[in-house]
């Protein structure tokens, strides 16, 4: 039987994919790679639970050995998760797996001015230079993100500044990301070598967006496009770091981004980076996404930090 690993089983993702996978077979062999296993209590026969930290890339290779299938779920040190993903990726040559599974980000290519969207470019590329099989899960942005982080605070105050000027993009579902990698890890092999743009069912405009959370949130909200120093001065003004660090709490919505990722992912949008909309989904799961009008009805009145305690 093929044993599948998850490494980052501990976060909302992770949590997801693990039980899409045990409720499909609840006797299905995994391997559950994270650096607080206490924080896991799954049940199954087949079930281990290994450390494993970025910060102390030595437990890799014993958390990775014996599984054939990882999963590699990007990991948030912004600028250091590309020698942290590189590392795994050694770790999971030397342990024998054969297949990687990794979780990007919509609108990876060059140019992209998205922090993120730079870390995750190189990891792609280190994937296709290593030996194994891999496919590649560009996840557009979490239809959860629009709902906690930028339409909630909105909500209150009645407008959403960014800096994604008349942009574009198709938020999807943590649900529906979470039943494309269980799908993808059931059958590997049907998907060597894929790059799948994992978007929602609809391309929205910001004013799409505003228009769609002022239903949900019943009240109206203006949309205003700001330049990039004025998104960072009210960053500043809150107190957001201007960049990462591991240690720093989440901030009011329940994220833990410093105001240069943010920045740089407005600007992504504005140029078009994230206006990507795909089937790849449907065709994955043989289910249509959610749209970002159903997430948010789910959402709303949820700090983003405590969506994946809805699980």
């Amino acid at each position: 039987m093929t044993r599948i690993v998850i490494s980052g089983a501990s976060g909302d993702l992770g949590r997801r994919v693990t039980q899409q996978l045990l409720e499909a077979d609840p006797g299905r062999e995994l391997t559950l790679v994270t650096r607080s296993p206490s924080s896991i209590s799954v049940d199954g026969p087949g079930v281990s639970v290994r450390p494993g930290d970025f910060e102390r890339p030595e437990l890799f290779d014993e958390a990775y050995r014996g599984g054939d299938v990882l999963l590699l779920i990007s990991g948030l040190n912004l600028g250091r998760r590309t020698v942290e993903h590189r590392t795994a990726v050694d770790a999971a040559e030397r342990a024998g797996i054969r297949h990687i599974v990794y979780t990007s980000v919509g609108g990876v290519q060059p140019g992209n001015p998205a922090l993120s969207a730079i870390d995750h470019y190189e990891t792609e590329r280190d994937l296709r230079t290593s030996r194994l099989a891999y496919t590649i899960l560009r996840n557009s942005l979490y239809a959860e993100i629009v709902g906690a982080v930028w339409l909630a605070p909105a909500a209150r105050e009645g407008v959403l500044e960014m800096a994604t000027g008349h942009g574009s993009l198709a938020p999807v579902s943590k649900v529906d990301v979470a039943r494309v990698a269980t799908a993808v890890l059931e059958d590997p092999t049907e998907h060597a070598g894929a790059v799948y743009e994992i978007t929602g069912p609809e391309l929205l405009s910001m004013s799409d967006i505003v228009r769609l959370g002022a239903e949900a949130f019943e009240t109206p909200i203006e949309y205003r496009a700001v330049s990039e120093e004025q998104r960072l001065a009210y960053f500043d003004s809150v107190g957001l770091p201007r960049t990462y660090d591991p240690s720093m709490p989440p901030n009011a919505e329940g994220h833990r981004w410093a105001s240069d990722e943010l920045v740089s992912a407005d600007l992504a949008i504005a140029g078009g980076y994230q206006s990507i909309l795909s089937g790849h989904v449907e065709q994955i799961t043989g289910r249509a996404p959610a749209s970002l009008r159903s997430a948010l009805d789910t959402v709303k009145d949820v700090r983003y930090d405590r969506i994946g305690s809805m699980v």
